[in-house]
């Protein structure tokens, strides 16, 4: 490129940048975050009965989390923005956290809430969990810490679902500080808190945990921390062993943790680690597991060995199908087909010096493209592992139609398909823009 043309290039980026600044930082940015928190404050007290209809609830909580949301996103990028980051970075993640408590407390119930108070009579009676329901997906630890919730929730006098959202609320903040861990020594400060500010302000999160109570980021947080301890310094990789523990952690809590598995593998020299690194991380669940599949083979391979999302719901397969077309095989095969196509670029991607964040949004965002159909809570995968700001385009038009999702799942527990299509053809070109950078997966198949 012409050093005229560059400078003309550079200098209209310039022009960009201060542009926004301006519109977000200035007036303007005020008062759109002044009007959102005011529609919040009255969805929220609107969604308490103290104003309004009590019919309107639900909808009066969609608006709680649209504006709530919107406010925790808009106060992160002006964080981004400003000249010193302390004071807007605290109001970000203010605004998120009061984001997802006043939502914990005013939303419905939910299919994912109803099944967890299942879970907690069956194992006050005594019960085998496995033995006593179908709606139970997961090794025994996550049926621990239901049980746990609901004990702490009754001696605080609140109710327990409002606890079992907390603790995935936790979770959110579990992922944050590892983003930022994750990140400490590899970027600077601002980025790496800017990284854990966008997800903590991002509106699919927070219906995730505050809403529907569903864990994945739990996992995915612990998930976090193993590749920190193993991937922070080129002599971090050769310890790999008690990091590969806490990966088994997070397989052993929620078992969708297996997707970045083949990832967390690429840290290990060596295929005598990687064996080793194999085992500690497949061993905790192994064990937890093992006891029952042994006793209850046929509710234990079905619920939680077999265990898959919807399929058909959206994307390429739903597709298929609302033209007429089918399958000649089962779905699932494509979706295993899907995991090992993402295990195998990710693991290329961190044996070759990844930190794992681009990894786990490869993996993340491969799958999600080729599987024939997910669940809502898997939306918050590729958001988990701090999109780039080459893939900004993919990832916000991806958290509108998230947003879009679930605020039509909260209001009528039904999905909204159109938003679901969106979302589903905004990560193939995620996925699509995360492969093509230099150091991509595409690169790694070949060289």
């Amino acid at each position: 490129m012409p050093r005229g043309t560059r400078g003309r290039a550079g200098g209209a980026r310039r022009l960009t940048r201060a542009g926004g600044r301006s519109v977000l930082g200035g007036p303007a940015g005020l008062a759109a975050a002044g009007l959102l928190a005011a529609a919040a404050a009255l969805g929220f007290l609107a969604s308490l009965g103290l104003i309004g209809p009590a019919r309107r609830t639900s909808a009066s909580a969609v608006v709680l989390y649209a504006a709530g949301a919107g406010l925790a996103a808009l106060l992160a990028r002006r964080a981004a923005l400003a000249r010193r980051l302390r004071a807007p970075l605290f109001a970000a993640f203010l605004a998120g956290g009061a984001a997802r408590l006043a939502l914990a407390w005013v939303a419905p119930l939910d299919y994912d809430l109803e099944s967890y108070a299942i879970v907690v009579r069956a194992m006050d009676r005594g019960d085998v969990v496995y033995a006593a329901t179908d709606r139970y997906n997961y090794s025994p630890v996550w049926a621990h810490v239901l049980q746990a919730t609901a004990a702490v929730s009754r001696a605080a006098g609140v109710s327990p679902f409002f606890g079992f959202r907390v603790v995935t609320i936790l979770g959110d903040g579990l992922v944050a500080f590892a983003l930022w861990r994750l990140s400490a020594g590899r970027t600077s400060r601002r980025r790496a808190a800017c990284r854990a500010a966008f997800w903590w302000t991002n509106p699919v999160p927070i219906a995730v945990s505050a809403f529907g109570a569903q864990f994945d980021a739990l996992a995915i947080g612990v998930l976090l921390v193993g590749f920190a301890l193993a991937g922070n310094s080129p002599a971090a990789r050769r310890r790999t062993a008690l990091p590969a523990l806490v990966v088994g952690s997070a397989i052993a809590l929620k078992q969708i943790a297996v997707l970045w598995l083949a990832g967390f593998l690429g840290f290990a020299r060596g295929s005598l680690a990687r064996a080793r690194d194999l085992v500690l991380a497949i061993l905790p669940f192994t064990l937890l597991v093992g006891p029952h599949l042994a006793a209850n083979p046929g509710p234990v391979l079905r619920n939680v060995i077999r265990y898959a999302s919807l399929h058909g719901l959206w994307g390429w397969y739903y597709l298929l199908r609302l033209f007429g077309g089918n399958l000649p095989f089962p779905p699932a095969l494509v979706s295993y087909a899907a995991v090992a196509a993402a295990s195998f670029l990710a693991f290329r991607l961190v044996a070759r010096g990844d930190d794992g964040l681009l990894a786990g949004r490869v993996a993340a965002t491969v799958f999600l493209a080729l599987s024939p159909g997910w669940s809502f809570q898997m939306l918050v995968w590729p958001l988990a592992f701090a999109p780039e700001r080459r893939e900004s385009t993919p990832a916000a038009v991806y958290s509108v139609a998230g947003l879009c999702v679930w605020a039509e799942f909260l209001r009528l527990h039904e999905a909204n398909l159109l938003a679901g299509l969106v979302a589903w053809g905004s990560v193939v070109f995620w996925a699509w823009r995360a492969v093509r950078r230099p150091t991509s997966a595409v690169r790694a198949l070949v060289v």
